[in-house]
């Protein structure tokens, strides 16, 4: 009975790992974004948001979309941070900006998909080595792509939707290990 517990054990880790990766090799993540999981102080908003990202089978880039609605304020920026889910971190890739906060050169409008609506919206591009935030803290200088990419693989970043009135972030959710349904009950 040991064996085929053990073996069904087995089976069932390489189903969950499959579904991590696409046709192409690359690693996917899907988030779910919410203000309860904001740290350090939880956020009660109307807030939601996804973010979807899949690393290049080469690990040279990621492809990522996020999504955001019914926010309570004025979306300002959104980021990949660096840190555990209780603490707040440092930004290490922007994921997009706006007319107040654009961020550095290249990065999209958090907005694009309709630029005069900035409470809803979905914002897509691709990040490389180039777009590395340096973070002393975190050791983590500029173009240091292995390492981020690791950190993503550890679970050890997250997304975070920063707005007019919640300047720290609104909604946020952990980027998982792959696991398509981590954060979603959370």
């Amino acid at each position: 009975m040991k064996r085929i517990t053990i073996a069904a054990t087995a089976v069932m880790a390489l189903a969950t790992t499959a579904l991590a990766f696409t046709a192409q090799g690359q690693r996917q993540f899907k988030e779910f974004l919410n203000g309860l999981k904001e740290s350090p102080a939880i956020v009660s908003t109307t807030g939601t948001g996804s973010f979807q990202a899949a690393i290049s089978k080469d690990e040279s880039e990621i492809d990522y979309t996020l999504t955001f609605e019914n926010l309570e304020s004025d979306v300002r920026q959104a980021h990949i941070h660096i840190g555990h889910p209780q603490n707040s971190g440092g930004i290490v890739l922007w994921l997009c900006g706006s007319d107040t906060l654009p961020g550095p050169a290249g990065t999209p409008r958090c907005n694009q998909a309709n630029p005069s609506d900035n409470r809803n919206g979905t914002v897509s591009g691709t990040l490389t080595a180039a777009n590395i935030q340096p973070l002393a803290v975190n050791g983590i200088a500029a173009g240091d792509w292995a390492e981020v990419v690791s950190l993503i693989r550890a679970g050890k970043t997250y997304a975070n939707v920063h707005t007019a009135t919640l300047g720290a972030g609104e909604i946020r959710s952990q980027i998982s290990n792959g696991d398509a349904d981590h954060g979603r009950h959370h």
